[in-house]
């Protein structure tokens, strides 16, 4: 998951603003020594040791500087240098606390969609530089090593340091925990921290590790250029377009502003006149949440007119307050479903799709629908659902017609979709084809009413439905949806794929002043809906096992998917022009599908949801997530229960933890041989057997390469492996490496869910790979050296 550490560097913070204080204010760039701080915080806090809080993500690129990188990572040499800075740290003494991003928000989702797009177009070009010339390219074509920041976060923890991977996006978290902690600074590269009011904001690109000096961004230097106070900057953070506020939307205010600035110099680029003019407009108007509420009125703001004011207050940390926001709003009101699902770390977790409290017009106006299927007519007037029925229906057990089964779990009332057969209703004979609307409403208000009796469901309540697109053609064309209640949840209307677009044609000019902050959301229809996450399940305990691990980094992607039933993966270093091999989201996708099972205990019972994966591979367009169901292991006496692999101890435990993690893996036969080897040999050999069962075009020169690799690797220090050198780098080995890297995160994914049967530390790459030794081993392999010279003449 941490793999979005390209889409973060490549979005990170207000647009221009670092390249900004750099150009433009050099004085708020003030070169400072860490020492010294250091020094002066123990003087002035001696019960207290001097901390700065490091956003990993944004620091990764500037950790990463063994000279090769395309080969798969020299993760023995990357693990010393990780040392050598925490030691530079400790040396001074200070310590560090490092943050991770735990998620990718949905705000984001297209943002990192575009970065993966431009990721591939730049890994496809990478692989024809070394087609070409047989070597690594230089660093201005530098890619990250696949699954770099995953291991990053395990490296440290490895190290002794705190690390933390988030629940929400990182910038957030990191700054409130530096103002909460009073740390002597922020270590990162995220222009966010300029905005936010919180402890001084340090450099990495700038920072000289021998000396611990680097640059220190002020706050107070760049409002004093800007002409704006430290009230002002989430507001013109906002005004410059951020995560919240699209720039898409700023151009016309941008264009004003432009033109009415005395501020505006030729000497500058667009972008730096756009800032100072924009700061140049705020310093006029008062600090006030009316003047908020007025730049919300003339902005294009669409259908959210919330949008400016969320994206202020995002930028608040706890405890702290601002004259843009009314005092009586809260943090969580204002925040968007997704921040608010992310930020409920002590409440109940809900999936983004399925939302609560949706409603009742909206609900009342769906039921209207899948019972207008039988009746096989449409109102000649829709207003009354909303006046009559929307303030006393709640979703019922009730089968829809068509395509979809809607039901509801009587002990955990959540809301499953899915396609099935659709039994008849027992008052559909009531409804006659040819009455009229008035004695078809009055019908359809009592058996309604019946429904609401027999089976209420207040507890939980989706906002996902799928409608036969005929039907909901009819409704849009009557307007129906102007009967949705105001300041009520965003509704999600899927539709078959080829219907979207003549779907949203429709609805768009139904749009009324009432509709005013409720888009009515269309989106084509996947073949199963997923199950309403908020309600799995997985009792509170397992989720607060696998939260607690993923806070402090100890599992790999469990907390996601129990808790969102999502899950990504960024890039890799794959020849998509290589058709023998599959990407490896495919070659690992049977082991996931079997995790997703162990994880959602899908031998249960009942409808299990599925899992929805972002991951990038050859063809997949990312337009929406694979929908991924999960199958059970071959688990001799069955799969045992989270309770069980989690809890629970003893030997026969220990047994059965072992057992479920190999068949992941089709390995189940095979324990005995696996247990007697060393525990990292031991997981290479599963991830290989298992690669050999999955990718036909292996051959016996890849097999004894990998083998060789493992075997050869054992006692080989760091320095011995960066003083390798290749004559020349093979894209076909490069691509593998890929590979092999992602199935060890596949490998911890398992090992998490399955109780951890391995230590995580034995399934670290710098246990059991190295880019270049790799490289040398295929290549002499495959030029059909001997055994002896390929083991280099160990005879063990």
């Amino acid at each position: 998951l941490s793999d979005c550490c390209e889409f973060r560097r490549s979005a990170m913070g207000v647009k221009g603003l670092q390249g900004f204080v750099a150009r433009v204010c050099p004085d708020a760039c003030q070169t400072v020594d860490l020492r010294e701080m250091a020094e002066k915080h123990r003087i002035d806090h001696p019960d207290s040791p001097p901390v700065i809080v490091v956003d990993a993500m944004s620091c990764v690129r500037c950790w990463y500087t063994p000279e090769s990188w395309v080969c798969g990572g020299q993760w023995r040499e990357y693990l010393a240098i990780l040392e050598d800075f925490i030691n530079a740290f400790m040396a001074a003494g200070i310590k560090l606390v490092f943050y991770f991003d735990g998620v990718v928000e949905e705000k984001k989702r297209d943002e990192w969609i575009k970065r993966r797009m431009k990721n591939t177009e730049e890994i496809a070009r990478l692989f024809q530089f070394i087609k070409t010339h047989r070597k690594q390219p230089g660093r201005e074509m530098f890619v990250l090593p696949s699954a770099l920041p995953t291991f990053t976060r395990y490296a440290l923890k490895s190290l002794g340091q705190k690390t933390v991977c988030t629940l929400q996006e990182a910038d957030y978290e990191v700054a409130a925990y530096g103002l909460q902690h009073n740390c002597i600074g922020i270590l990162g590269q995220d222009s966010d921290y300029l905005i936010y009011n919180t402890c001084p904001y340090f450099s990495i690109e700038n920072l000289h590790l021998d000396r611990l000096v680097t640059v220190m961004y002020s706050r107070e230097v760049l409002c004093r250029v800007l002409g704006i106070s430290l009230t002002h900057l989430p507001l013109f953070a906002c005004l410059l377009g951020n995560d919240v506020v699209p720039e898409s939307m700023l151009e016309g205010f941008w264009h004003k502003c432009l033109t009415t600035s005395p501020r505006r110099n030729n000497s500058y680029n667009r972008r730096t006149n756009i800032l100072l003019s924009v700061a140049n407009y705020i310093s006029k108007i008062p600090c006030s949440y009316s003047s908020l509420k007025h730049l919300e009125e003339i902005l294009p703001l669409g259908s959210d007119k919330t949008l400016l004011c969320r994206g202020v207050n995002s930028y608040l940390l706890p405890g702290q307050q601002s004259p843009w926001i009314p005092p009586n709003v809260t943090n969580c009101q204002m925040l968007s479903l997704q921040q608010q699902s992310a930020l409920c770390q002590d409440k109940e977790i809900f999936q983004v799709t399925f939302f609560k409290k949706l409603s009742d017009h909206f609900i009342a106006m769906t039921i209207f629908l899948f019972l207008k299927c039988q009746i096989g007519q449409i109102m000649e007037s829709s207003s009354c659902i909303g006046q009559q029925l929307g303030t006393e229906m709640y979703f019922p057990c009730y089968s829809a017609p068509s395509n979809l089964t809607l039901s509801t779990s009587r002990d955990d009332q959540l809301l499953s979709c899915q396609p099935g057969p659709v039994p008849h209703h027992p008052h559909s004979k009531e409804l006659l084809p040819n009455t009229s609307s008035k004695h078809t409403f009055h019908q359809f208000k009592s058996i309604s009413s019946h429904l609401v009796t027999t089976h209420p469901c207040e507890k939980s309540l989706s906002s996902s439905f799928v409608v036969p697109f005929k039907y909901l053609k009819a409704a849009l064309s009557l307007g129906v949806t102007s009967r949705l209640a105001k300041g009520a949840l965003s509704p999600t209307v899927h539709v078959p794929g080829k219907d979207v677009k003549l779907c949203r044609s429709l609805y768009r000019p139904l749009r009324t002043p009432l509709l005013t902050g409720l888009p009515l959301r269309i989106e084509p229809l996947a073949t199963t809906l997923c199950v309403g996450w908020c309600n799995h399940p997985t009792s509170s305990s397992k989720r607060s096992i696998s939260k607690e691990q993923h806070i402090q980094s100890e599992n790999y992607s469990i907390f996601n998917i129990l808790s969102h039933g999502e899950i990504e993966c960024s890039n890799s270093l794959e020849d998509d022009y290589d058709t023998e091999i599959p990407g490896q989201a495919l070659i690992y996708r049977p082991a996931r599908q079997h995790i997703y099972s162990i994880l959602l205990e899908s031998g249960k019972g009942g409808t299990c949801p599925l899992v929805k994966e972002w991951f990038v591979y050859f063809g997949n367009p990312l337009k929406q997530p694979d929908l991924i169901q999960p199958v059970q292991p071959s688990v001799t006496g069955g799969t045992p229960n989270l309770k069980t692999l989690w809890l629970a101890k003893g030997p026969d435990v220990e047994k059965q933890r072992y057992s479920t993690f190999l068949a992941c893996f089709h390995l189940q036969d095979e324990m005995e041989e696996l247990q007697a080897l060393e525990a990292p040999v031991a997981g290479f050999c599963c991830l290989l057997a298992y690669l050999m069962m999955q990718v036909s075009s292996l051959s016996l020169e890849d097999l004894n390469a990998f083998l060789a690799l493992i075997l050869c690797l054992k006692g080989k220090s760091a320095a011995q492996l960066t003083g390798l050198q290749l004559a020349q780098v093979d894209s076909r080995c490069v691509h593998l490496g890929a590979v092999l890297i992602r199935g060890l995160t596949t490998l911890l994914m398992a090992n998490s869910a399955c109780g951890f049967p391995f230590r995580m530390d034995d399934l670290m790459p710098w246990a059991v790979f190295d880019g270049k030794l790799f490289q040398e081993k295929y290549q002499q392999s495959h030029r059909g050296c001997s055994m002896e010279e390929l083991l280099e003449g160990n005879v063990s």
